[in-house]
Order: structure tokens, then sequence, then C-alpha cells
């Protein structure tokens, strides 16, 4: 099950986000680019021992750009 946010964001930002994803869709993209933030964001709180937090953070599998189309 997928969810609809809505996001603003500087403008400086959504210009290199469009520059960066060419012709791929733009949720497809930002959706990958969060798992491999997350992933990011994980391996780090793991390697300096930060606290966990009361919510669970769950991160999926990456997706290749090409499985979300349909």
């Amino acid at each position: 099950m997928k969810h609809n946010i809505s996001i603003t964001m500087d403008s400086k930002l959504f210009r290199e986000l469009e520059n960066l994803r060419g012709r791929e869709k733009r949720s497809t993209f930002i959706e990958h680019l969060l798992i491999l933030g997350l992933k990011t964001y994980i391996n780090k709180k793991e390697e300096f021992k930060v606290k966990p937090r009361k919510a669970p953070v769950v991160v999926l599998s990456p997706m290749n750009f090409s499985e979300t189309k349909q």
C-alpha cells in the first residue's frame, strides 16, 4: 500500500532533483532517494551507536526504477 504525501522544498533543491531524475517519474525517483537515505541513516546510527527511537525505522528493499513502472 502506498501513501500520498505533499512536501515543500527549496527551489534550488527542486531544480537539482529535476536535473538528476531525467525522464524518470518524480515520485519514483524521490522514493528511491528516500530508501537510499534511510539505509545510510541506519548504517550511521549503528556505527555511532545512537539510542533507538520509540518508533522503529523500517527500510524497504531497494527498488529498481523499472520495478515500480506499471
